[in-house]
């Protein structure tokens, strides 16, 4: 996973989703955290960001420490059955 800084973590994020979508297929499933831990996937503490084909795109952020997030994205097998979430980029607080 690569560290970024807060500003080149949501450029690399993209562009956020505003509307509301129900992500509670996912609720649950754990993601390696830019802290250094696993941590498991809340839709609601979470914020979606537009992504490409069938995958999605959620910027984290860390339950244990405050100005830690991690941008994760979902892996599917056969394009279609959410697998795991694979994790992009982290940033930290200096």
């Amino acid at each position: 996973m690569q560290l970024l800084t807060k500003n080149e973590l949501i450029r690399t994020a993209g562009n956020p989703i505003t509307h509301n979508r129900d992500f509670s297929l996912y609720d649950g499933a754990p993601y390696n955290c830019a802290c250094g831990s696993v941590h498991y996937f809340d839709q609601y503490s979470s914020q979606h960001f537009a992504s490409s084909g069938a995958s999605a795109k959620f910027l984290a952020p860390c339950p244990d420490e405050e100005g830690t997030a991690t941008l994760i994205k979902t892996k599917n097998k056969f394009l279609m059955f959410f697998d795991k979430f694979v994790s992009i980029a982290g940033c930290r607080p200096a």
